[in-house]
């Protein structure tokens, strides 16, 4: 009811308006009418316009099928850099990338995964896929930093059912040497790395080692070593590895004994001793683990003095601040 009084209030007032001020009145509404059209045509253009840059997009970022990925489809060089990229707003990653690489020198590969299921690209056939919405951004904001930094950078898109395997078949396949990907948000960088470890050791022969940097929101970046890396030796257990030495080397019959001779056997007498003695060696391990002053055992002697747990490390997890350039 109030607002109907309101409505008659100004009513009243324009139609007295109309008639004691009729030019004014008249010249109001030739005026409000005619911005109106201006608005109106304005709109309708920018309309038209943004739907041809939709398309010209759409058509611009076409997908060339390919059974598998290799270097020669996606014409990169050996030694480069595959970037992953899950989010248009935070592209993180590949500006670390690129502003510490000459793409002259290394190619820069953005991969983005696109997950399978039910409904999936696997269902559809070569004509009826096409970017999505949400890839169209990821590859349109890439060309854009790419273009910023004045480099280029190939797009790659890969259908798959696990993200991690999907990273390391495409790392195999292309040949890199490194994989940078942004900091999840689910996940550590140590969590991230240790799952893409073990996509990498379900690959078949052969596979290529890489290294793989997760680049945080604030730049700091981690480095972790995918495959078999040499374990890092605290100085006691350099110490014990010497002593061992200097004692076997008493022996006339060993005079040319080196210190990774005694590492290789003692590995492989390890190795030997788990196939038939599992349980007693992990039972071992997690003793030798669990001690503040571990003790091991091998061959029924006890071996003291070796480095604490804290100073051996997983190769596969080991973290630190990433070099200056990739």
């Amino acid at each position: 009811m109030g607002l109907f009084c309101v409505f008659l209030v100004l009513l009243s007032t324009a139609v007295t308006n109309l008639f004691t001020k009729s030019i004014a009145t008249v010249s109001g509404i030739i005026f409000a009418a005619a911005f109106f059209v201006i608005f109106t045509v304005s709109e309708r253009a920018n309309l038209r316009k943004h739907a041809l840059t939709a398309r010209q997009m759409k058509d611009h970022f076409q997908l060339e099928h390919q059974d598998t990925i290799s270097r020669e489809s996606v014409a990169v060089r050996p030694g480069g850099i595959m970037v992953t990229m899950r989010d248009s707003n935070n592209p993180v990653a590949l500006k670390w990338v690129l502003a510490r690489t000459k793409t002259e020198d290394r190619d820069v590969v953005v991969m983005s995964v696109r997950m399978m299921g039910a409904g999936g690209p696997e269902y559809l056939s070569a004509e009826e896929q096409s970017f999505s919405e949400h890839e169209q951004m990821l590859f349109t904001k890439a060309v854009s930093v790419a273009e910023s930094f004045g480099k280029k950078v190939s797009l790659l898109v890969v259908p798959a059912g696990d993200v991690f395997a999907a990273l390391v078949q495409g790392a195999n396949s292309l040949e890199v040497d490194s994989v940078v990907s942004g900091q999840s948000t689910s996940m550590t960088a140590e969590d991230q790395a240790f799952h893409l470890g073990q996509a990498w050791e379900a690959l078949p022969e052969p596979k290529r080692q890489f290294n793989f940097y997760v680049v945080g929101a604030d730049g700091e970046t981690k480095v972790f070593y995918i495959g078999p890396q040499a374990p890092t030796l605290g100085p006691d257990d350099v110490q014990l590895v010497h002593r061992l030495w200097l004692n076997m080397r008493r022996d006339p019959s060993v005079q040319d004994l080196h210190h990774s001779d005694i590492i290789t056997y003692a590995l492989t007498r390890l190795a030997g001793q788990y196939a038939r003695e599992k349980v007693e060696i992990l039972r071992d391990l997690r003793n030798y683990r669990a001690s503040e002053s571990p003790t091991l055992r091998i061959g029924g002697q006890d071996l003291t003095g070796v480095a604490s747990p804290s100073s051996v490390q997983d190769p596969a997890r080991q973290a630190s601040k990433a070099p200056r350039g990739v």
